[in-house]
């Protein structure tokens, strides 16, 4: 009933649900002016999930396309940006908001070009906050839902675009933008064959990007065990493909750390700490010695050279857990944060 609605409502948050939150004293605190309790300030709608029963949504509780953009870039330029609380209370709040602009998209059938501005910004923004708060206590945030939704969107994007006009009809800024998330969809399904095999059929106006080509190179690299090479390309990967690729980075390492335990299965073999540190994207000894001793790989006295015996080796070790990377940090200090998640500037 509802997918031919067209929203009227020109408000981040519409007036019915509004006054209901102000007066049951339901509102988070980027709805607070200033902080203040009890203020309203600017509210954004908030996500609630269709039941049983409900009647169906009025053009008036809908907000209409430009709206709906308009409080995406609210969302990841103001509220991002504030310094007020730690990211993973920001997280929270903006990935309902944004939730609920997709239930929207969804409710008023939007065609693939109307729901790619919308969606695209929210792809940015689950793989940037999945990356930074990977170290986050689960309390706090929960991976597995932050990987469940970034992978519905991505996956909502390329039906999108297979959906839309021909490729050699989009101009250059929406090229780039396609070449960018079509590279992220591989890089965070880099164990599958399925991402590779779509990146394989996909226009040559795609394919040629030095990006997605950078990131195709790497999901074969690692399709074909060769780890040296993905280990290479990541750290050549920009900003927030870096990012989301880094997150393989504990997976890479223990497959690296395998196959020495079988090519350097000796006790007369050694191999140095700086080149194995180097490899895989340490900076401080200290991080390799750490992982050394979790799988049970021997460290010389010195400290200065490993040695792998395939025997010892502790198959049965959980992956470690993901950590952030020196290496993607220099990149995200670099850009200015609202302009890389709405697709300014990629």
């Amino acid at each position: 009933m509802s997918s031919h609605i067209r929203g009227t409502c020109e408000l981040f948050c519409p007036e019915g649900e509004a006054k209901l939150r102000i007066k049951e004293r339901l509102l988070h605190f980027y709805e607070l002016k200033n902080g203040e309790k009890n203020v309203p300030g600017k509210l954004v709608k908030a996500f609630a999930r269709s039941a049983a029963g409900v009647k169906a949504p009025r053009a008036k509780d809908l907000r209409t396309e430009l709206c709906l953009q308009k409080t995406v870039e609210y969302l990841l330029k103001d509220i991002i940006l504030d310094k007020r609380k730690p990211y993973n209370f920001i997280y929270d709040f903006v990935f309902d908001r944004l939730r609920s602009v997709r239930q929207e998209v969804v409710m008023q059938n939007y065609n693939a070009q109307q729901t790619l501005k919308l969606l695209e910004p929210m792809v940015m923004f689950l793989a940037y906050s999945r990356y930074r708060l990977c170290e986050e206590h689960i309390d706090n945030f929960d991976p597995k839902i932050c990987d469940q939704h970034l992978q519905e969107c991505l996956k909502r994007a390329l039906c999108c675009y297979d959906d839309s006009n021909n490729v050699s009809s989009l101009n250059l800024n929406e090229l780039n933008r396609r070449n960018f998330v079509e590279a992220m969809y591989l890089l965070f399904n880099l164990e599958t064959t399925e991402a590779l095999n779509r990146a394989m059929s996909l226009p040559d106006e795609v394919r040629k990007s030095e990006r997605f080509d950078l990131a195709y190179q790497i999901a074969i690299s690692y399709y074909q065990g060769n780890f040296y090479r993905v280990l290479a390309g990541i750290q050549k990967l920009p900003h927030i493909l870096s990012a989301i690729t880094a997150l393989k980075l504990q997976i890479l390492r223990r497959k690296v750390y395998l196959v020495f335990a079988h090519a350097y299965n000796s006790k007369q073999l050694v191999v140095p700490a700086r080149f194995l540190s180097k490899l895989v994207l340490y900076e401080r000894a200290d991080d390799l010695l750490a992982d050394c001793e979790y799988y049970n790989i021997k460290v010389n006295e010195d400290k200065s050279s490993f040695q792998f015996v395939k025997s010892d080796f502790k198959l049965n070790a959980a992956i470690l857990r993901e950590k952030r990377e020196r290496f993607v940090e220099e990149k995200i200090e670099k850009i200015y944060l609202p302009e890389t998640l709405l697709l300014k500037r990629i």
